[in-house]
């Protein structure tokens, strides 16, 4: 059997969507509530203060404005957990006996079966995350024209707000030279898609229960990183290190070099954690201890 054929893959598409449909419905539910709920839940109290205000005015569209950023807040936290969540779901067939019987005896190959996997999770779920943004735009604007008399005032895209918490982190904070600002961002995508890897590398491990596990290893992780920076910190103070040489050393060094080391490493280890991921899907079996 060849490693990749496309008409395997979509025949795998069809059979999990056909399969899993359920599965998938609750999720598209799950990331549109992440998006719809703040706009109606803003609007209901504003609609609610406007009828049970005395002169029936309520509030401002300027001051709308500025509860327009709370919103897009509250959409960008709450989608980012869902979608952060949906990748521990990435394997969701192999929950129990039946589906892993069903998954690992279809027709196709292993590349094939986790392409189609990893597509839902990083690519499917974030498209359709967007579609549900767009619905919050739609819904919001009816919403705004029904509670405030717009006047001359100029309608804000709710859509662009939500982007921009997304998408337009620059590295602006970092002491990095001001002509490197693309390489910052792009070790900062790095770094964040390290961060939400480690779902499905859970998820290749452990089938049921691993979202718990996952949360479970970033509070263990950061406490015995806290302990690690501790302990060294007494121990250089109580030998008396002087750590200046050191930091002499960096600002010799060319900040674009630093940027590019830091990202080689990033790029290194986002490779190695995907593909023991891969590994660890091609080792599934129908039983073992460890997913009975």
């Amino acid at each position: 059997m060849k490693n990749f054929d496309i008409r395997r893959f979509c025949a795998v598409a069809r059979w999990d969507l056909t399969i899993n449909r359920a599965f998938y419905n609750k999720m598209a539910m799950a990331i549109a509530a992440c998006s719809i709920l703040p706009v109606l839940f803003y609007h209901a109290i504003e609609m609610l203060d406007k009828v049970t205000d005395s002169d029936g005015m309520g509030k401002s569209y300027s001051s709308f404005m500025g509860d327009l950023e709370v919103i897009s807040v509250f959409i960008s936290v709450f989608s980012g957990i869902a979608l952060t969540v949906v990748l521990g779901f990435m394997f969701h067939n192999l929950r129990n006996r039946q589906g892993r019987i069903a998954e690992l005896t279809l027709p196709a190959s292993n590349i094939e079966r986790f392409l189609w996997h990893a597509f839902v999770v990083l690519v499917g779920a974030h498209v359709w995350f967007l579609m549900s943004v767009a619905l919050a735009e739609i819904l919001n604007a009816l919403l705004v024209a029904v509670t405030f008399n717009f006047g001359d005032y100029e309608y804000v895209s709710l859509t662009s707000k939500v982007c921009d918490n997304f998408y337009k982190t620059l590295p602006t904070a970092m002491v990095f030279d001001e002509s490197f600002h693309l390489g910052a961002y792009v070790a900062i995508i790095l770094s964040s898609l390290l961060s939400i890897s480690v779902y499905p590398l859970i998820n290749a491990w452990k089938y049921r229960h691993n979202v718990a596990y996952t949360i479970l290893f970033y509070i263990l992780a950061w406490l015995l990183l806290i302990v690690l920076i501790t302990a060294c910190a007494a121990f250089a103070a109580i030998c008396s290190w002087d750590m200046a040489w050191f930091f002499g050393f960096l600002e010799n060094v060319p900040s674009w070099c630093l940027v590019l080391i830091l990202n080689v490493f990033l790029a290194g280890l986002l490779f190695l954690m995907w593909r023991c991921t891969y590994r660890m899907y091609c080792k599934a079996q129908i039983t073992t201890r460890r997913n009975p």
